[in-house]
């Protein structure tokens, strides 16, 4: 006797509306906002399609491009951000002034190590025990503060440091006199113009800083795109679960986009302490929230598996529009930082909404 089986299929019961403006976000997206942005910035000053100051927006979001390249890789693998970001380029900053008295090679590696010792960490716990990414991350910026504040009692620290008592203070220069004593007679002024002038260098007429954000973008899109990495990050972004059972290393995938994103950090880390010419607690504060918001202006999904690196710097490159923008209305900097978290809040909601129109959402 045959059994009749009945399989109840859900239905989506969204209001699925292909509305002219969803179908613009969706295909467009951030390049749509740039146009419009642009246009509104002819209006406002004659200046703003001069090369002098388009050369000034993409360096001005230089730093926050190299960072932000770094976090799309933590969002695209499916956890919402690296709140570590900040005090990563800030320790890594100091570390590269404290080892740069070895030389400017060796502090830069130095600093580089450092950030994968910190992304290794970060990796590991959100990976393998599974923690909550935005708690964790944001337990180690703390804890990165606090270490970075105790070891120079809240001071700063100079690249031509160079006194047997600055030696005497601070977590790795006593370890580096007492080594080497012979330290305090190398030449820091030169060594410390040398560090200084990185963020200030202009290779045919660019700044170097542009160069490296370029390059890493550049680097990012391949892994992203291109590699075997990168589509098992996709996996793992979209369903950890498949991603899991298809056999596909989460813990190490997971750990290795940490890692990429402490990597970016400890970059703009160093240039950013060249650009000040201080290693500091404070160098990278706000660079956690202003790479998300970037990100999902350029589309990233914070829910993983969605993005590319072209729309990261479409994002990048809107909020250093808004920034110029309201710069050259004249409106102050504290006024600029409501705006942008307001534009934040608009774009989150403005995304979450076209999307679901769409019936693409799945958040």
């Amino acid at each position: 006797m045959e059994e009749n089986v009945y399989c109840e299929v859900k239905r989506d019961t969204r209001s699925l509306k292909f509305d002219l403006f969803s179908r613009i976000v969706s295909r467009f997206g951030v390049f749509f906002m740039i146009g419009v942005l642009a246009v509104f910035g002819i209006i406002v000053s004659p200046k703003f399609l001069t090369g002098s100051n388009l050369l000034n927006i993409l360096n001005a979001v230089s730093y926050l491009g190299i960072v932000a390249t770094g976090i799309a890789f933590v969002i695209y693998s499916g956890h919402y951000a690296d709140m570590s970001a900040p005090m990563t380029m800030a320790i890594t900053g100091v570390i590269c002034v404290e080892f740069m008295r070895y030389g400017l090679v060796y502090g830069m590696i130095a600093a580089v190590i450092t950030g994968i010792i910190i992304g290794t960490i970060n990796g590991f716990v959100v990976g393998k025990i599974r923690v909550n990414s935005v708690i964790w991350t944001m337990a180690m910026n703390f804890i990165l503060e606090g270490l970075v504040r105790w070891s120079y009692h809240g001071t700063q620290i100079y690249p031509d440091m160079a006194t047997e008592e600055t030696y005497k203070t601070g977590f790795f220069l006593p370890l580096m006199y007492k080594l080497d004593p012979n330290i305090l007679n190398i030449d820091l002024q030169a060594r410390a113009a040398a560090f200084n002038g990185l963020a200030l260098t202009y290779p045919l007429g660019v700044p170097l800083v542009l160069y490296i954000m370029f390059a890493v973008m550049i680097a990012g899109y391949i892994v992203m795109s291109k590699t075997t990495f990168g589509n098992q990050l996709k996996v793992v972004g979209s369903n950890y679960n498949v991603a899991r059972m298809s056999g596909i290393n989460c813990t190490r995938t997971i750990m290795f986009a940490f890692i990429i994103s402490s990597i970016c950090a400890s970059i703009g880390g160093i240039f950013m302490t060249s650009l000040n010419q201080v290693g500091a607690f404070y160098i990278g504060q706000g660079y956690d929230f202003q790479a998300v918001t970037a990100l999902i202006l350029g589309g990233m999904s914070l829910a993983g598996g969605r993005g590319n690196m072209i729309g990261v710097f479409g994002g990048v490159f809107t909020l250093g529009l808004i920034s110029n923008i309201l710069t050259l209305i004249g409106i102050g900097t504290f006024t600029r930082k409501m705006i942008t978290g307001a534009i934040f809040i608009l774009v989150v909601y403005v995304n979450a909404r076209s999307l679901r129109k769409m019936g693409r959402d799945y958040a």
